[in-house]
């Protein structure tokens, strides 16, 4: 477990260190969820804060102001689905999290306030 959590952290290190696209405003939603079958919509706004999936569908980054809050890769970091294609296919917005669908049935959370990613399931 202590292992695990440390890769998690490096990962978590790793990946805020990366250089994030800048997002398109006609891609941000209002709305408090973005279904990739259901829109073309990449990134959701709340709080004056863009939480927008990258162009390789397994980077989300968290703007504010136009400039880069945190940064994950939820893929490297949760690992690649036994099912379904490794890319973010849902984003849901909660009061404190970002929960995500990847491939068919796997789950994600992340912290709005620190971009921490945890595997639920």
């Amino acid at each position: 477990m202590k292992q695990f959590l440390k890769l998690s952290m490096l990962t978590f290190i790793v990946t805020q260190t990366g250089i994030a696209q800048k997002y398109n405003d006609a891609l941000i939603s209002k709305n408090s969820e973005i279904n990739f079958a259901k829109t073309q919509k990449r990134g959701i706004k709340k709080n004056n804060i863009v939480y927008y999936v990258e162009n390789d569908l397994q980077t989300i980054s968290a703007y504010k102001r136009s400039k880069l809050k945190w940064q994950t890769n939820v893929i490297s970091i949760c690992g690649k689905p036994k099912k379904g294609e490794a890319e973010i296919r849902y984003v849901g917005y909660n009061s404190d999290k970002l929960l995500i669908v990847m491939g068919k049935h796997n789950f994600a959370e992340i912290d709005i306030n620190s971009g921490v990613t945890t595997l639920v399931g």
